[in-house]
């Protein structure tokens, strides 16, 4: 049996049974995302859904993403600048969504003037999908309320708790295969 030290620094030993690995990570989602509020219909109270926040983010971090469309099809989108489907479907791909449904929240945020579409580089048939100011204010507004929930959220940590939090999720995310390279090479 593995034995494993818990958050009071006691030896603990692994669940011989992988249903309860499985228990004691849903009891932990259902902890956070009750903490930080994720069960709301609206992101730090924002205009804006968990996933649209998500998808705002993704495009700031794509910025220049090139959009294309073939055919006749491509050549409408194109003279209305309405093509966000290759954007879509990356997006969707990433994170694990619909693609439709991501084509529907690129849509409400072109209406809302939070995206813009532009002639790329060297060719007028390649679309360059980005934020615009708005969408970049938007954006800014939305990672500074988050930011702030969680600075309030980490407020009551001394500095060894706040250290031995962050390993803690660094570690949590390379053991679920999320973390970067970089992070996972400094976890041995």
């Amino acid at each position: 049996m593995i034995q494993q030290y818990g958050i009071s620094g006691k030896a603990r030993h692994m669940p011989a049974n992988r249903s309860d690995l499985v228990s004691d990570l849903r009891c932990f989602n259902r902890f956070y995302t009750g903490l930080i509020g994720l069960l709301d219909e609206t992101l730090t109270h924002s205009a804006y859904t968990l996933t649209e926040a998500r998808v705002l983010f993704e495009l700031a971090r794509r910025s220049g993403h090139i959009a294309t469309a073939p055919g006749k099809a491509g050549f409408l989108a194109r003279a209305f600048q309405i093509d966000f489907g290759p954007a879509a479907s990356d997006i969707a791909g990433e994170l694990q969504l619909d693609p439709a449904y991501v084509m529907r929240i690129l849509r409400k945020f072109s209406a809302a003037g939070l995206i813009e579409t532009r002639a790329g580089p060297g060719s007028l048939r390649r679309r360059v999908l980005s934020l615009s100011t708005r969408g970049e204010v938007a954006l800014a507004a939305l990672q500074a309320a988050a930011d702030r929930d969680l600075a309030r959220l980490t407020a009551d940590l001394g500095d060894e708790e706040a250290a031995e939090l962050s390993g803690m999720l660094t570690r949590v995310r390379h053991l679920l295969g999320g973390a970067p390279a970089s992070e996972r090479n400094e976890i041995a």
